[in-house]
């Protein structure tokens, strides 16, 4: 094919032309979202205490939005699995990820090579959704109902002679276990577990004897009389449990907590992140999301976009300084 001069300048016209007459179909399309339901993508299995958190969130975020949310879960290799089909999915509003900053930070830090994905640059960040806090638990047989008894028994018993569990080197649990352990002068042997149910349990039995664990799990084995909660693990005390104390109340000031919020893929258009964030907002204003947050241990929490982007760089920066401190490097 060949161009008469001058025929360069009508083609570049032709093509400008035909974008901008493209440019309000876009505009349209992201102004109509959504048209057609929308799936939040939970990297936990069915009944886990992350999907409970995700589904009590689905159908009134669908009345907000004024379509079909719709829960699928990816469970798998820590919820890594869920996060790459989040950021592999197509920007376009109709794939939302349901996950956890504070796993993203502890796989991104220990495991990178497995991650799969940066969720600094392959997510969108949509909204902080809600924060769960660790509660110190020990065998109600072990005759401790304080720190300061849990440290006077420690220092009467040999070194090491108590056990604490967690899901593995680097978790939450273990971090958090390690970080009272140093605070308190006290020496402690780790025990890990491939999950927390079976952890708990033998917390519960005597077979170990401590563990830092969330509050959903350990509240019927509490209430029970199975086991006895020292302290929890943040700078204020849980609405669910008020006659707790916190650690620090006790001298022991430890953070361990458990973040979740909602990410869209990279490249989603910014007036869906903004609808989707105000949506959410709404929903965690509604009475019943709060209640059943609330009973599940779980803190209601929104965000902006950008709050969230920065708590997502914070976690993975203070996992970095805290593994770091206790010179954890399974890679």
């Amino acid at each position: 094919m060949s161009f008469r001069r001058g025929s360069w300048g009508a083609l570049r016209l032709l093509v400008s032309s035909t974008l901008l007459s493209l440019s309000p179909m876009a505009s349209f399309a992201q102004s109509d979202w959504p048209s057609r339901p929308v799936t939040i993508i939970v990297g936990y299995s069915a009944g886990s205490a992350a999907d409970i958190v995700a589904r009590t969130l689905a159908n009134p975020l669908a009345q907000k939005l004024g379509q079909s949310v719709v829960v699928e879960n990816r469970s798998g290799a820590d919820a890594m699995i869920a996060g790459r089909a989040v950021a592999r999915a197509e920007p376009t509003g109709y794939t939302v990820g349901f996950g956890s900053p504070t796993s993203w930070a502890l796989t991104l830090n220990l495991q990178p090579q497995q991650m799969g994905f940066d969720p600094r640059k392959d997510y969108a960040p949509v909204s902080l959704v809600g924060e769960t806090q660790y509660v110190l638990i020990v065998n109600s047989d072990l005759g401790v109902n304080s720190i300061a008894a849990l440290v006077a028994l420690a220092r009467r018993s040999k070194p090491g002679a108590l056990n604490f569990s967690s899901t593995g080197e680097g978790s939450v649990a273990h971090l958090g276990t390690l970080m009272i352990a140093k605070k308190l002068g006290i020496e402690m042997t780790h025990v890990p577990y491939k999950s927390t149910a079976q952890s708990i349990v033998d917390v519960a039995s005597g077979v170990i004897q401590l563990q830092l664990a969330t509050i959903s799990p350990t509240l019927p084995l509490y209430q029970s009389g199975k086991v006895r909660i020292l302290g929890i693990a943040s700078d204020q005390r849980s609405p669910l449990l008020p006659e707790v104390p916190t650690l620090a109340e006790q001298g022991a000031a430890t953070q361990a907590g458990f973040s979740m919020g909602l990410v869209v893929p990279a490249g989603t258009p910014e007036l869906i992140v903004e609808r989707l964030n105000k949506a959410v907002a709404e929903t965690l204003e509604d009475g019943h999301v709060r209640g059943s947050y609330f009973k599940q241990g779980v803190q209601p929490r929104a965000s902006s976009p950008k709050e969230f982007g920065q708590y997502i760089e914070a976690e993975i920066e203070s996992y970095r300084k805290i593994l770091s401190e206790f010179s954890i490097d399974p890679r």
